[in-house]
């Protein structure tokens, strides 16, 4: 039988921490003593109130298609809260898109403006989904390599080292999955500048901008009034309210980049959840547990960081966002495929090699937090003792 499978598949690699956010939950369903750190999946209930919105969605028989955009409401309550917390302007009438997820909207985004031979700029270490999706529509990644030493710092100076005549999107991923970092007003203002000076697209993925430690900040660069008609802002509720079954996403962008979006959305899954829409409408005004949430996650962040840097080997910078801690371990000379295989086989601990997240990922391992202060003080414990040895 001849090979079926398609080269845009064979040019994708799938997702590594699914794989392994699988391979952790057999191992758990066989009983083994496994303690899990791989996937950002919250281990909190989603808000009370967003549940009792889905339930009365669903009693009041709100089950039907929406218009492909999503529902008036929800996109005028997304385009309240972009104007509020963000400083972005847009019309909820057309300039979003509600979709079954952020990856999705980058994915639309990814297939409405990227054409084979393109190059498209990816700040790495950086969720490796980028890659397999721009490398479905036949353009290039090109890696902007970070420094674990800077504190995965972007300058004008490094971005202008690798833009080529063929760059037409930049992808951002602020704050950072799966370093933490939290791009500071004077990164995103140099970003802007390079887009404009030589007429790039920006995708700004923000899903963990409610998830910001120690006071800091969240810079929207679609805010920039002089590049915000090339900016595609993605953002959703999974990270942020613990949502991640309802599958709510959103692209937020001008008017003649929607449209271009839009024509996949309809192409594919016409529109997302109704009942989930109207869920998050209620999300929204959930605040005061998001800010538990993101307190308790600075509690976890905290300790884990003083756990790693006791150990010698470790360099550990402090995330300023997100769930995720990404430490370097100069062990044994061990790269991080075999730092994660040997946290696994001495340690019953399954996190994420580095090296899956693009450049600068070397000898490094993603932890994620996003889970219970006991099983990170385990973690500690356990990882304290092997990297002594």
């Amino acid at each position: 039988m001849r090979d079926f499978e398609s080269n845009r598949m064979k040019r994708c690699q799938g997702s590594p921490t699914v794989k392994l956010m699988n391979r952790g939950k057999e191992m758990k369903r066989r009983g083994e003593d496994v303690l899990l750190f791989t996937i950002g999946e919250p281990n909190f209930n989603c808000p009370d109130a967003v549940k009792q919105a889905a339930i009365e969605a669903i009693e009041k028989n709100m089950t039907r298609y929406t218009p492909a955009a999503g529902t008036m409401e929800v996109r005028e309550r997304i385009a309240r809260k972009l104007l509020e917390e963000n400083g972005i302007t847009v019309d909820p009438a057309t300039d979003i898109i509600v979709t079954p997820s952020g990856k999705l909207a980058f994915f639309q985004a990814a297939m409405a403006f990227l054409d084979e031979g393109d190059d498209a700029m990816l700040l790495e270490p950086t969720w490796m989904t980028y890659n397999d999706i721009v490398r479905m529509t036949g353009a290039n990644c090109v890696s902007v390599p970070l420094s674990i030493e800077n504190n995965f710092v972007v300058t004008r100076e490094l971005l202008e080292q690798y833009v080529t005549g063929k760059t037409k999107m930049l992808i951002l991923c602020n704050p950072s999955n799966p370093t933490g970092h939290v791009m500071s007003k004077e990164e995103v203002e140099a970003v802007a500048d390079f887009a404009l000076a030589h007429d790039i697209l920006v995708v700004s993925d923000e899903i963990y901008e409610r998830l910001i430690f120690d006071g800091r900040r969240h810079y929207s660069i679609g805010a920039i009034e002089r590049v915000k008609d090339r900016v595609i802002t993605l953002n959703g509720l999974s990270k942020s309210h613990a949502m991640m079954g309802f599958r709510f996403g959103y692209s937020a962008a001008p008017a003649e980049l929607t449209r271009a979006m839009m024509k996949m959305q309809e192409s594919t899954v016409t529109t997302a959840s109704s009942i989930s829409q109207y869920a998050a409408i209620t999300a929204y005004d959930c605040k005061d547990y998001v800010e538990y949430m993101r307190g308790e996650y600075q509690k976890r962040r905290d300790y884990l960081y003083e756990g790693l840097n006791a150990i010698p080997c470790v360099t550990c910078p402090k995330p300023e966002g997100t769930f995720y801690m990404f430490f370097k371990a100069d062990y044994k000379g061990m790269n991080a495929f075999e730092l994660a295989d040997y946290m696994l086989k001495e340690a019953h601990i399954l996190a994420v090699p580095g090296e899956v997240y693009g450049a600068g990922g070397e000898k490094c391992i993603r932890f994620s937090f996003a889970a219970s202060l006991e099983d990170i003080q385990e973690a500690v414990r356990r990882l304290q003792r092997i990297f002594a040895e």
